[in-house]
Parts: structure tokens; sequence; C-alpha cells
């Protein structure tokens, strides 16, 4: 599903295009191959990395990758990874320092970061447009494994395959968005999470975060149902971005914006069918595939670079142990 993703987004633009398509299963590759159109198709990473591309697009299970990552860094092949990077911070930074001594550049992909809404949003934080971020809150929600549950073995079920925990799953790309739009890292953690309708080992978690510099930070994320969230507060005003609808609350005007917020300390709101003109003009420039390769060539920067990932991905480490140390306590009634 998220190969044929990529191929339409890179289809969008000329900064890059695919030469070739890997997969370990020989059934998909040739599915995809056929539909569009690739003819060179392997099941082989080593010959994959053979067919003379620049970097390498992964978007597989993410407790593969350090061995996609290390071979395809010894060959000189960029590597830009989908979110979520790892399963461990350990296997992030281990990632990190092979691309590091071989001199090839490591991204992560975090969709939301193409997103023209959010890059304008971050756009108007940088002029302090809500104030100073005191509450920030994320919701990341897709129900598939409660709809089809994996079976026995599949690599959905394997914590050192697909990462442990729902927050870790499903909310990495909202870390890294909240990171990109606050500026802020998050210094302490306290979490929560539920099990036992899914085959997964969390069907729900909650972590509250305090942030550099003062606020707080919520991330919720679940295997029970579907759906997005982004909130940020401050102390004079607020940015929702619920589903598709977009509110705003600031201390100014909007200027060379796809907004047009013209009544400060207002709430005003809009659909995305509204902006969608203007998005469309915006989408080819800040999609990451292309903004890689224009990366790669020195052209352009690039929202996440791999160290400033690892180095977020130690947020679910103290997850993990908050919810080890279960800190819970019963509610008197």
């Amino acid at each position: 599903m998220r190969g044929a993703q990529v191929l339409q987004l890179v289809r969008s633009h000329q900064d890059c295009t695919i030469l070739a398509l890997h997969d370990v299963d020989a059934a998909a590759v040739a599915t995809l191959g056929n539909a569009a159109a690739i003819r060179s198709r392997h099941t082989d990473f080593q010959a994959f990395l053979q067919t003379g591309i620049d970097f390498v697009v992964l978007a597989g299970p993410c407790g593969d990758r350090l061995a996609q990552v290390t071979a395809a860094a010894e060959q000189g092949v960029h590597c830009l990874l989908h979110a979520p990077m790892a399963p461990s911070a350990a296997m992030a930074q281990a990632m990190v320092k092979t691309c590091e001594r071989n001199g090839v550049k490591l991204g992560v992909a975090v969709m939301s970061q193409a997103d023209p809404v959010f890059d304008d949003l971050r756009r108007a934080l940088v002029d302090d447009f809500i104030g100073a971020i005191v509450l920030a809150h994320a919701t990341s929600a897709f129900d598939q494994v409660l709809r089809v549950p994996p079976p026995t073995g599949h690599w959905q079920r394997d914590p050192l395959r697909s990462g442990r925990g729902a927050l870790r799953q499903l909310g990495s790309e909202a870390l890294h968005l909240i990171h990109w739009l606050c500026g802020r890292a998050m210094l302490s953690t306290t979490a929560q999470s539920t099990r036992g309708f899914t085959a997964m080992d969390e069907d729900s978690s909650v972590a509250t975060f305090t942030m550099r510099g003062g606020g707080l930070c919520t991330f919720a994320s679940s295997h029970l149902t579907t759906g997005n969230m982004v909130t940020l507060h401050g102390t004079d005003g607020a940015m929702i971005v619920t589903g598709d609808r977009i509110s705003l609350r600031g201390r100014s005007e909007l200027r060379e914006s796809m907004f047009d917020y013209t009544s400060p300390s207002a709430e005003q709101s809009w659909s995305r069918a509204e902006l969608l003109p203007e998005c469309l003009t915006r989408l080819p420039r800040l999609e990451l595939h292309g903004r890689f390769a224009r990366w790669i060539d020195d052209l352009d920067d690039f929202p996440c670079p791999g160290d400033l990932a690892s180095a977020d991905l130690q947020v679910f480490e103290a997850i993990d142990s908050t919810l080890l140390d279960n800190h819970s306590k019963p509610i008197k009634q």
C-alpha cells in the first residue's frame, strides 16, 4: 500500500523518478510493478541496490531496516525511511551512525510535514501567531488491526519488527510533527495504556509530556478507532486541525498565507475544500520524496533528518519505562 502511495506522490513532480522496486514477496512486487509499468523488480535487496538508484525509500516493517540501511549506505545509496523510523531508539541511532560513517544522507518521511496546511501554520507559529505554546495535543488512531486482525506470526504482531506499543506504531509521525511545529523537545513523561481488544500488545495509549521552555503536550494513539487531530493552544490563541476543518484564533492578521485571517482574537475556520486550490499549487514543492532528492543535491533542506528523528524516539523509551513502573493510582470515589 505504501509503495503504491510513493509511486503516486513521486509522479506529481520531476525532482526524482522510481527506477526499481523491491519486496521479499515476489507476488507483491510483481503486482505493483505491473500496475506501475516498472520492469526492474527484485526480491533480493543487494540486487536491488545494484540498479543505479541514488536513494532508497524504505516503507516496510521498521524492524527490518538496520540491515537494509547498512547495505545501502555501504553502497553509497542515501536512505529515506517512512515513519516510524525504527522499533527502538538504539536501532535508530545505529542507522544514523552507519549513514554518517559512509557519507550518505538519512531522512524520515513524516507525511504531515508535506501538508501545505501544516507548513503554513508552522510559519505562523514562528511569527508568534498564538503567543507562547502552553498546551499541545495529537491524536493518531487507525482501526485496521481491529477490523482485520493480523494472523499469528504476522510482522505487525512482532514488537521487534513493528515496534512496541500503540504510540510507537501509530504516533511516531505525530511526535515528529509536534516537535517540528513547536520547536521544543520533550523532557519528561507519564503514560497509560490499555489492552485486550486486539491482537496487539497495546490497544490504546496516552502519554503526557512536559516541553522544554514550559508547556504540556499529550499524545493519544489507538487501534480501536480511526481519526487524527492536532491542537495547539497558546497564550494568545489556538490552532485546531481535525478531520476536514482548520480553526484559528490568533493575535494578529495572517499575511502571505493561504488563510484569510483578518480579525485578530476572533475564531475563524475553513474546510480543506476551501483551501484545496492553494494546497494543490504548493504540493509539488513540499512533496517529501522530491524534497529529499533536492536535499541530497544541497538544493533544499529536509524537515526530518535522521539524527533529529532518532533523538525524538528517546521519548518512547521513557514511555516504556513509565508503563513498566505502573505509577497509576486508584481514584477514590
